[in-house]
């Protein structure tokens, strides 16, 4: 029997040198990939940035705010992409509007979508591809960002296990095969959480046959439970941000092939680094992306390895955790109030307000983002 496939591909964006370069100029930096992506039944990308050309107030939220134009549809859809994810943390920085200008400029260029919507049910939808002889259901979900859809609000689909489970459940007996994309992790760190792990075995145990998770702009290892692949992070396919460590730049595609299981491969690849555009890695590349992958991929599958190497990241870069969170008032203000020093019609000039907006909506990201959790449960322990 022949063999269907697709390509999952990760984080997609034009910025920095990217970003002022025209359609002609952007589709030639894709050339080593483009033969590989075109050889499949189907293709799909994480679309990481809003796509609209109005002048638009981006929502209020913590973090940067990602746009581009259709320049960067138009090249997606050339080299061969068929789909986008949506369900990310940048695709609705510009609210509702902007939404539903990328959305009907997706349509406009021929590309399917999942992972975003109107409301928080249009989000959820489930999107069902006929790959050669095989139905396969794909899932798309993101872990609690500014840009999650609600009953009222567009956005994209959230991250919720009882919501997954059913959305998993529905459609087994309407597909062949059942894949859950995630966009989710700990931003520049290599391995998944203990939580994200749990979680994604979950997600094989309720019947879902593939996860496949992307967002940490840096590449990680993969497991194999239940004889089902969970890959924990593809890393940034195109995504341009100069003076970024080394793995910002590195990144792998993943080719699923669905005869009476699933194989899968990973297509390597060194992207925008000192020159911009995507690369396959050469041999010698590829020998040091395949020990690092062995070294990761052994941590994983021991519970107390995952945990350790995770306490130790945290430990290492906990002081910018704690300046988010670390109040302006002091023990010794505390003592000039009550020595009656400070009048209260001069608190403000010597403990200015701690809750700012700006502060409200980073303390609201740090708590509300499942995998910010991960980092303050262990700092707070």
């Amino acid at each position: 029997m022949s063999k269907s496939s697709i390509i999952v591909a990760g984080d997609c964006c034009l910025r920095d040198r990217t970003a002022a370069l025209n359609a002609e100029q952007l589709f030639s930096l894709f050339e080593e990939v483009k033969p590989i992506i075109q050889s499949v039944d189907a293709a799909l990308v994480n679309l990481e940035t809003a796509v609209t050309e109005s002048k638009l107030s981006p929502i209020r939220k913590s973090g940067p705010y990602i746009k581009t134009d259709n320049r960067i549809l138009e090249v997606i859809s050339k080299i061969g992409f068929t789909g986008v994810t949506l369900a990310n943390n940048h695709f609705a920085d510009y609210g509702a509007d902007g939404m539903a200008e990328s959305l009907q400029l997706l349509e406009r260029y021929g590309l399917w979508y999942v992972g975003a919507g109107m409301n928080a049910d249009d989000a959820a939808q489930t999107k069902y591809l006929q790959v050669g002889e095989k139905q396969i259901a794909i899932i798309n979900a993101c872990e609690h960002e500014f840009t999650i859809a609600s009953n009222n609000q567009a956005g994209c689909n959230a991250l919720n296990l009882i919501r997954q489970y059913k959305a998993i459940q529905n459609v087994k007996q309407k597909a062949d095969y059942i894949l859950l994309i995630i966009h989710g992790g700990v931003e520049h760190y290599q391995l998944p959480t203990l939580r994200m792990q749990e979680t994604y075995r979950f997600f094989i145990d309720a019947g879902a046959d593939a996860i496949i998770n992307h967002h940490q702009h840096c590449f990680s290892g993969y497991e194999s439970y239940q004889g089902k692949p969970i890959i924990y992070g593809l890393g940034n396919f195109f995504f341009d941000w100069q003076g970024q460590d080394a793995n910002w730049n590195k990144g792998y595609m993943v080719k699923l092939s669905f005869g009476e299981g699933i194989e899968f491969e990973l297509i390597p690849y060194i992207q925008n680094a000192d020159i911009i555009g995507i690369k396959l890695m050469d041999e010698a590349d590829k020998k040091l992306f395949d020990v690092d992958m062995a070294k990761l991929n052994k941590i994983i599958v021991h519970s107390d390895q995952l945990q350790s190497n995770f306490t130790s990241w945290v430990e290492k870069n906990k002081e910018e955790y704690l300046r988010y969170v670390q109040p302006n008032m002091g023990k010794n203000i505390k003592r000039l109030e009550r020595w009656h020093l400070i009048q209260d019609s001069q608190r403000e000039n010597w403990c200015p307000e701690y809750l700012t907006e700006s502060r409200r909506l980073l303390l609201k990201s740090l708590f509300q983002n499942e995998s910010h959790q991960d980092v303050m449960n262990i700092i707070l322990r």
